[in-house]
């Protein structure tokens, strides 16, 4: 494909696994432009078979003067990874004392404009995690900044969570497929709704999410607590391909349905895609372009779930 995905992510280092996703859609490493945690940073060539990404220092994006839409000009889509949260004086909090909150302002000013620029093209865009709560709170919603603090349930969202650790020892990494707990399909015969099916089981690792939902918004699955998981843009609202899901399916792409999610996305920025065969070695050494200057710069172990499981085959 011609044009570029743009993909915004927490940092170069967890990159790989949507561009893996990107690839086995149909959307080659090199056809993907990457800002990592604000900046255009790009990892180095695979050694050998083995995809690894090395942090480069960067340009930091600046904000103002049009660069986004010069930026999204050239590009088919927009992918919104997870990370950081959103700064709640985005929706008109302060932020809460005890909220464990990770704010990377930059980012979120970043991801603004990337998605006004977006709304202005009409470009196809696809909210992972982090990527669902700003499209929400970019439209009007809010957020709850700590699920445990402001809407505890038994459920948990959040695998990282120190909260859930049974000693003060560090915990052990949480595989990244690990399935935690049932989404089920609120609007089953919406866009995304049908193809998640009646209900799926999903990773998860958030302790953020969202409280209320912007208007223009369709809810389309949620969790077993009522928390939306998932939300689109409806057909024929603002003419504009919009989507997020609160949990993680570039960690799921050996899972069918999940990887169906990055197909609609690759479907829809309205490019053929590769052949399958082909797809599948990309998705093994995905890597992304050289990042192209921004314009004149002025950058649980598993908890008690009772559906708990894992993918077929982990990408970590």
């Amino acid at each position: 494909m011609s044009a570029r995905v743009v993909l915004s992510v927490a940092s170069v280092e967890r990159a790989a696994p949507y561009l893996a996703a990107l690839a086995a859609a149909g959307v080659p490493g090199d056809a993907v432009r990457v800002l990592a945690g604000a900046r255009g940073e790009a990892p180095d060539p695979p050694a050998a078979a083995a995809p690894r990404a090395s942090r480069r220092s960067g340009s930091l994006l600046p904000h103002g003067g049009g660069w986004a839409l010069e930026l999204m000009s050239g590009a088919a889509g927009l992918v919104l990874g997870g990370g950081g949260d959103v700064d709640p004086r985005r929706y008109g909090e302060e932020p809460l004392p005890g909220a464990g909150l990770e704010l990377v302002p930059e980012r979120d000013a970043v991801e603004w404009e990337l998605l006004a620029a977006a709304r202005a093209r009409r470009l196809p865009v696809w909210g992972i995690c982090r990527g669902l709560q700003l499209l929400n709170v970019f439209f009007g919603g809010t957020l709850w900044q700590d699920l445990r603090l402001q809407r505890p349930d038994p459920l948990e969202h959040d695998l990282q969570s120190p909260s859930l650790a049974l000693s003060p020892e560090p915990r052990p990494q949480v595989p990244l497929d690990l399935l935690v707990h049932a989404v089920r399909a609120t609007a089953p015969a919406a866009p995304l709704g049908e193809l998640l099916g009646r209900e799926t089981l999903v990773n998860s690792r958030h302790h953020q999410g969202i409280k209320r939902l912007a208007e223009p918004l369709l809810p389309v699955a949620e969790a077993p607590d009522g928390l939306v998981e998932a939300a689109i843009l409806p057909p024929g609202a603002e003419g504009w391909w919009v989507r997020g899901v609160q949990w993680h399916p570039e960690n799921l792409i050996a899972m069918a349905q999940q990887r169906a999610l990055w197909e609609a996305f690759v479907g829809a920025l309205g490019a053929p895609r590769a052949p399958r065969s082909l797809r599948a070695r990309q998705a093994q050494h995905a890597q992304p372009a050289e990042p192209a200057e921004p314009a004149q710069p002025a950058e649980p172990a598993q908890t008690s779930a009772p559906h708990g499981g894992h993918a077929s085959s982990p990408l970590t």
